[in-house]
């Protein structure tokens, strides 16, 4: 599949799984729903790696630090920071702090891979912010005054950094492993930390979901999460943690669009904002 074709179906993916999470959380906890999306993309991913890759110790072994490191702080760092950070923080906050996760991405692939950070990529940047800022904002600078930022924020901040280390890690330090092994192995650990995080800190997360709830858990575990992880991690492999951070922009707008055709409505000022996010994305990978 293009690259370019997966990394779209991986931020449509994500999208859409904000949109079916709502629905979940209406119902069980965030860190309930965070754990059973994992564990689900978990179940899918062994059988199919066992098959098409198999397991190498040796490998395994000799990645251990870097896989600990993005499923134990890339990806339950990212959910924790995001699930802390929306019991106090708004959405609008939400989507402007995950809209700089291209920036801390490229900033620190630039530092751990010593390369400097080209003119192009930076007007990327800056212009994908700025659409995201229309987004949020629907066009009116005056709600972007208005809004504040407490201890919710730091979470969200912080999570936001959990999955630039977790891209950065994986292009930089993951080497001779296989990339279904990465990727299930990761998510291995990722769902694992958040079963020792509710065991110690929140029982009460450790249920079984409603019968009502299994497709839409179905649709995380297996599309948002397994299938968009391959999708996102061969697309870090091949084009690096900071040109594919950029797409992470169009989360938010992708967001809005598939709102829209469930009947949301959507301003003049957001589908400029949308544009600019798309000119930005675009600008970044060139």
């Amino acid at each position: 599949m293009n690259i370019w074709l997966q990394l779209l179906l991986t931020t449509l993916s994500w999208a859409a799984t904000f949109h079916v999470s709502k629905h979940i959380v209406a119902s069980m906890p965030p860190l309930a729903a965070a754990i059973w999306r994992f564990a689900i993309a978990a179940l899918f991913l062994l059988p199919l790696t066992t098959r098409r890759e198999g397991w190498s110790a040796g490998p395994l072994l000799r990645n251990a630090v870097p896989l600990l490191v993005m499923g134990g702080v890339g990806i339950l760092g990212f959910q924790v920071g995001m699930f802390y950070g929306l019991k106090t923080s708004s959405a609008a906050n939400a989507a402007l702090i995950s809209g700089f996760n291209p920036a801390l991405t490229m900033a620190l692939s630039a530092l751990v891979e010593r390369k400097r950070i080209q003119s192009l990529q930076w007007a990327g940047l800056l212009l994908g912010i700025a659409g995201l800022a229309i987004v949020v904002s629907n066009g009116r600078w005056q709600n972007l005054l208005n809004l504040s930022f407490g201890r919710g924020d730091l979470w969200l901040l912080g999570g936001t950094t959990a999955w630039a280390i977790y891209s950065v890690v994986l292009k930089r330090h993951v080497r001779g492993l296989g990339l279904l092994q990465t990727t299930t192995s990761a998510i291995l650990i990722g769902m694992l930390a958040m079963i020792a995080v509710a065991v110690l800190w929140a029982p009460g997360n450790l249920l079984w979901p409603a019968p009502s709830l299994w497709l839409s858990l179905l649709f995380i575990g297996v599309i948002g999460t397994g299938f968009a992880y391959i999708w996102w991690n061969t697309a870090v492999s091949k084009l690096g943690a900071a040109r594919a951070s950029t797409f992470m922009n169009l989360v938010p707008v992708f967001t809005i669009a598939i709102g829209i055709l469930l009947g949301e409505a959507a301003s003049p000022a957001q589908f400029a904002g949308a544009a600019l996010v798309i000119g930005g994305v675009i600008l970044a990978v060139r």
